[in-house]
């Protein structure tokens, strides 16, 4: 029914027009479709955070792509009213880069710091989490602000696929 439903024939609302008598017609789109199913983890937590502060390079962009499992957090935290921040060293002119991937604007605030400055020093909130693929910058802030911080492998646990 999955197979069928995605290629244009939803057969719960077939039957309920069938039941009330309403005429049909099926249309669906002729593609070769495959379906996979597999187990999907979904998570429940107690991390609070009212900002989320994402570094870009390796993070938000990876291998020359957006991150897109990335973005479906930054929108799920847009709709949420939570606040995003891009923090970052990108060492390239940064307003050419977010606007080539499209991602001008999308951040509340976008902040450029100096290779040699420390991000704990730009995360002022506490109930703030930080998103960066660096070991050794997650380590920094999390020692000095005691705030959670996240790779990309762990952004699974920050998505809230039911809404």
């Amino acid at each position: 029914m999955a197979l069928h439903r995605v290629q244009g024939v939803n057969f719960p609302l077939l039957s309920i027009y069938e039941q009330e008598r309403i005429p049909v017609s099926i249309m669906s789109n002729d593609a070769a479709v495959e379906i996979d199913r597999a187990l999907t983890n979904r998570y429940r937590h107690d991390i609070g955070y009212g900002t989320v502060y994402v570094d870009l390079d390796d993070t938000l962009i990876f291998n020359g792509s957006v991150n897109v499992s990335l973005i479906a957090f930054i929108y799920q935290c847009i709709n949420r009213g939570v606040t995003v921040k891009l923090l970052t060293r990108h060492r390239f002119d940064l307003t050419e880069t977010l606007t080539r991937y499209r991602l001008q604007g999308i951040c509340d605030e976008v902040i450029h710091i100096d290779q040699s400055c420390s991000k704990a020093d730009y995360i002022t909130e506490q109930d703030a989490i930080l998103i960066d693929d660096s070991f050794s910058e997650r380590k920094s802030v999390r020692e000095r602000l005691g705030i959670p911080t996240f790779d990309c492998s762990m952004l699974e646990l920050l998505v809230d696929e039911r809404g």
